[in-house]
């Protein structure tokens, strides 16, 4: 899968491709004459908003210096970034607003994307908060039609009582396949049910904090006093719809009409399924603006959740080990559609049956991205405000992610996380790498832990894997399917095309769909998660520049050529003065070892060690740092999932690996990297004139 090749030829054509004009093509979806709401033959919709007055906004232009380079043919997380842009934008749909397609389904003839209930992911799994992150770290400018129109369709969301709701009306799909959705609160106080054809907006705590992380994003841009009263007056409205329990508070379970009121006698949600979509999320967008506003009230909500998701919640045990959710308690659990081996017709078979998996006597384990996402926004909040205990909590709980035991079938050396901790799951939901990435950033930079070798290890090898980077073996597989009516929710044009840059939703550990497709909760999460591992590749603190990750970057102090894993080699291009420059040395070469060298300009200069940093001294504007060590190859077998893979990795990168996928297999043309030399190529480099921590 050659996401260089797709960049260079292919990305404007295929985003041209995802966004037609209004209207469809001849092969487009069958409309469900039936269908409440369907489409008018032009495939236009009207979607009934809260209001359709909204005040004016500007999203500023994303400047900075781009320039062509020549580096090496390595990792390059900014082209990951880029064709992210594609993934998360394509899938946007012109006749509504550009609402997501929320699902891929490849496992059928034809391909589809679908829209229905989920597609509020757009909000509530971050994919507009991502979007913005990505341009910024790469100032691409592809489909930026979209962005507009999607906080224009935010803004025209928002409740008189200041939450940001989901429109039910003129959105033909906006019932099907709901879940999470009961009870629906209403304004009189009263409860009623999702199918209530009076229900026409609705929303949820967790969508309302990734809607406060989106704005609290354009916030830092533009500072437009807009979205801080947004965000101020959103917040405000979330603490009066808590329960109180004294030091600790929650929302009742379901979902919320505009205006509504909630009896203090509601049930708790539990578990990481629920326990965490109705409370825990929301957390990381309160320590989020907390931090940059020192909003008191965002504080002090928090404060109150924080202590539901680790102890009252039956999310966590005291010592952070994830409890199985209730849902999942007994001898067996049957997962729908998910299977060890999926390939040919039997993707079909599985999407339509159950697998079942033995879960007698396990207590910890349970939904990966449920946990993650609870822990990550913990950590965001307890570094905001200092909260060591709960930082110690998280650390101790990622430390289980990472190192649950053997039945759970992890793999730190590739990366992979199956999305159920359940014995010998097989898929990996790509969610829960994007939280991965935030905790090992954000703990990392702190000083909580040293997660960097992890990281790396991860990013190289399945993280970004996981991004699709062609489609010509889902056209492959579809041939072996039965055929199937594309329904009104749906359309076959192109769909594989459209999701060029989205993350796998349940990928194996060799082969990058196992069921359906994409699930694009996993293009939100993955996406900004990998723009937390882009923001740190360096770090710059009172005159020190650190290079953490060894890979390819361009930054206002320095260029970062990387030629790992062809050879042990760094370059750094300075662009400005350095009192220090620090290079983290990869895992494989010991601290204090000799054989990593340096020089500059050409001049051997000795390097003086502080942990795994090797500091080369003070490198002026002009200089070249050429950073040496030695690089290897080794084989090594393990269990990753259900099956053993026999890995050839070089450095931290798998160059080969055993079984080979059967539909759409992994670590593709990676023998390019077996060689002694890096072969080098032409990029867009963007060094942003903005920053923003995140």
């Amino acid at each position: 899968m050659d996401r260089r090749k797709f960049l260079k030829n292919s990305l404007k054509t295929c985003g041209a491709l995802a966004l037609p004009a209004p209207g469809r093509a001849a092969d487009s979806p069958v409309v469900d004459s039936t269908a409440v709401d369907a489409p008018t033959p032009t495939g236009k919709i009207k979607i009934q908003y809260l209001r359709e007055d909204i005040p004016h906004f500007e999203i500023p232009p994303y400047r900075g210096k781009s320039y062509e380079d020549n580096v090496p043919d390595t990792l390059d997380l900014a082209e990951t970034l880029k064709l992210g842009i594609h993934g998360i934008t394509s899938i946007a749909d012109p006749n509504a607003d550009y609402e997501i397609y929320w699902l891929a389904d490849f496992f059928r003839n034809p391909p589809v994307v679908a829209h229905d209930f989920s597609d509020w992911v757009q909000i509530q799994e971050g994919l507009m908060e991502a979007l913005p992150l990505l341009r910024l770290a790469t100032g691409e400018s592809l489909n930026n039609q979209v962005d507009p129109v999607w906080m224009a369709s935010m803004l025209k969301s928002v409740g008189p009582d200041g939450l940001v709701y989901n429109p039910l009306n003129g959105r033909p799909w906006g019932r099907t396949k709901a879940s999470g959705v009961h009870p629906v609160w209403k304004a009189d106080g009263s409860k009623t049910t999702f199918d209530d054809p009076s229900v026409s907006q609705f929303t949820n705590s967790a969508s309302c904090g990734r809607a406060i992380g989106t704005l609290t994003v354009y916030y830092l841009r533009d500072k437009n006093p807009m979205w801080k009263a947004l965000i101020e007056t959103m917040i405000q409205r979330l603490s009066q719809l808590t329960i109180d329990r004294g030091d600790w508070s929650y929302f009742p379970g379901g979902v919320f009409e505009p205006s509504l009121k909630v009896d203090p006698s509601a049930d708790m949600p539990r578990g990481s399924l629920w326990g965490t979509t109705c409370n825990a999320r929301v957390i990381q967008a309160l320590g989020q603006y907390h931090r940059i506003s020192g909003y008191e009230p965002a504080r002090q909500l928090a404060a109150k959740l924080v202590p539901y998701t680790r102890f009252h919640g039956e999310i966590f045990d005291d010592e952070g080990r994830w409890l199985l959710d209730p849902e999942l308690k007994g001898k067996t659990w049957e997962s729908r559609g998910v299977g060890h081996n999926a390939g040919g017709n039997l993707g079909e078979q599985l999407h339509q049956g159950v697998v079942a998996y033995n879960v007698e006597g396990l207590a910890f384990g349970g939904q990966s991205h449920g946990h993650s996402i609870a822990l990550l926004s913990v950590l965001d909040y307890a570094l905001a405000v200092g909260d060591k205990d709960s930082i110690a909590f998280v650390k101790a709980s990622f430390d289980w992610l990472l190192n649950p035991g053997q039945i759970y079938t992890v793999s730190t050396l590739v990366g992979w996380f199956p999305e159920w901790y359940v014995p010998d799951f097989p898929a990996c939901e790509s969610c829960t790498l994007g939280d991965f990435a935030g905790m090992a950033v954000k703990m990392s930079e702190a000083g909580i832990g040293d997660y960097w070798d992890d990281i790396d290890r991860c990013v190289r090898n399945h993280y970004t894997e996981a991004q699709l980077t062609s489609v010509d073996w889902v056209y492959r597989m579809a041939e072996h399917q039965p055929a199937k009516p594309v329904a009104f929710n749906e359309i076959a044009d192109h769909a594989p095309e459209m999701n060029i840059g989205a993350w796998s939703g349940w990928a194996g550990v060799n082969e990058w769909a196992t069921w359906v497709g994409i699930q694009h909760c996993c293009t939100g999460n993955a996406s900004r998660g990998l723009y937390y591992i882009w923001e740190h590749i360096v770090d710059y603190h009172d005159g020190e520049l650190k290079v953490n990750l060894l890979m390819n970057r361009a930054s206002r102090w320095a260029d970062v050529y990387s030629y790992i894993p062809c050879q042990g080699r760094v370059d750094l291009k300075m662009k400005e003065p350095c009192r220090n420059v620090a290079v983290r040395a990869p895992e494989w070469v010991e601290t204090g070892s000799p054989r990593m060298e340096c020089k500059v300009n050409g001049a051997s200069r000795p390097l003086r060690w502080d942990g795994r940093y090797a500091s080369v001294g003070a490198a002026m504007q002009g200089d070249k740092v050429v950073v040496t060590f030695p690089i290897s190859e080794r084989t090594v077998k393990e269990k990753i999932g259900p099956e053993t893979y026999t890995l050839i990795i070089r450095g931290n990168t798998v160059v080969s690996i055993d079984p080979a996928g059967k539909n759409g297999p992994l670590y593709q043309g990676r023998e390019k990297y077996r060689t002694s030399e890096a072969s080098w190529i032409q990029v867009r480099r963007f060094v942003s004139d903005e920053t923003i921590e995140w």
